[in-house]
Order: structure tokens, then sequence, then C-alpha cells
């Protein structure tokens, strides 16, 4: 009898260990990757867009960037587009002045789970 409660235990441990990992995968949330122009940075060359690659999938209908000027003025030019392989999402810029610069971005990963962030960025101008 104790050979087969030992192999009862040992089942029943390996059964559980199954439960502690599965739920890890199904709380995926996206997170960003990269970014460019990168958090914190400094540029001398004005930027066309912004872009966010994420660690997974992002659902397209509820991605948002916005990117805003040290005033709070919107200085995007398009609405955010979200790739095919859902993993970026970009939005092009209007003609962006030296300066100060805030990133804000939504989105929802595949998993249905929202994260959220924001950085900065600033415009140095070329130094001629």
């Amino acid at each position: 009898m104790r050979a087969s409660q030992a192999s009862l235990i040992a089942a029943i441990a390996i059964a559980g260990a199954g439960v502690v990992v599965a739920p890890r995968s199904s709380r995926a949330h996206a997170f960003p990757a990269a970014e460019q122009p990168m958090v914190g940075c400094t540029m001398n060359a004005v930027p066309a867009e912004v872009e966010i690659r994420f660690d997974n999938p992002i659902e397209a209908m509820f991605a948002h960037l916005q990117v805003s000027d040290k005033s709070g003025a919107d200085v995007t030019a398009d609405a955010p587009a979200v790739s095919e392989d859902r993993i970026t999402l970009s939005v092009k810029l209007k003609p962006l002045a030296v300066g100060d610069y805030a990133v804000k971005w939504s989105v929802v990963a595949q998993d249905s789970h929202r994260s959220e962030g924001s950085y900065t960025f600033t415009v140095a101008g070329s130094r001629d």
C-alpha cells in the first residue's frame, strides 16, 4: 500500500505543478519591447513617426497612441496604426519643432489585459 500511496502523492504533486504553471501564460500583458524614438532620448533629427513594438500581440480596436508637445497640443498627423502581425503600434507626426514631447499609449493584449504607459523624448535640432 505504501508504494501506491507514494505514487498517488507524486501524481497529485505533478498535476498541481501544472495548475500552478498554467495561469502564468494566461496573464500575458503586452508591454513595450522597443520604442522609436527611444524613451528619454534627445534627437537632432526630427522624427516622422512614433513606433512602439510590443512583446505580445495587441488588439487594433483598443490601441491608442498620442504624442503631444510641451503645451499639451496633439502633434499626431493621423490615427494610430497597428501592424498586420499586431505587434507594432505607430503614428505619423506633424512637423515637430525643437522641444520636449510626451508619448502616451494604451493597448489591450490579445488575452484582454489592458496596459498603458508614457514616456518623453526631446528634439534638440541640428548642430550646425
